[in-house]
């Protein structure tokens, strides 16, 4: 319980260090930019352009199964092909492309990926049980 913890604060750490990181380079782009518009560029990035495919390759792969640097390559590829696809289609289907609905198509890809995830961590969980069970 407690290396879980750690493990779990080492990760909000990490998390955090990120963030004041994508902050302050928020804030060096202010200089030539208002401090509103550097801030929705920086960030606005990061949520397009990564955090879909970064959710996708945790669906897609396991933990060890592909080291940190594959895993942000493909986080980059997946969100670049992931994202513009599904506004492509929403548009076809007679959606107006606007702010708002780009956030919310990303919004659902992040939560879908995430409930996939949690899906096949329970789902690898029973099957683990159920060969225990079988064990005994």
């Amino acid at each position: 319980m407690k290396l879980n913890y750690l493990k779990e604060n080492k990760i909000l750490k990490y998390i955090g260090g990120v963030i004041l990181g994508l902050a302050i380079l928020s804030l060096i782009i202010s200089i030539w930019l208002g401090v509103q518009e550097s801030f929705r560029i920086v960030f606005g990035s990061v949520y397009i352009l990564f955090l879909p495919g970064l959710v996708l390759t945790f669906a897609f792969f396991r933990d060890k199964e592909i080291d940190i640097i594959e895993r942000i390559a493909l986080s980059f590829a997946l969100s670049i092909a992931v994202v513009p696809l599904l506004v492509f289609y929403l548009n076809l289907i007679g959606m107006k492309i606007d702010v708002i609905n780009v956030v919310l198509v990303v919004a659902i890809v992040i939560l879908g990926g995430i409930g996939a995830i949690f899906w096949k961590k329970e789902k690898t969980e029973k099957s683990l049980t159920k060969v225990d069970n079988l064990i005994k």
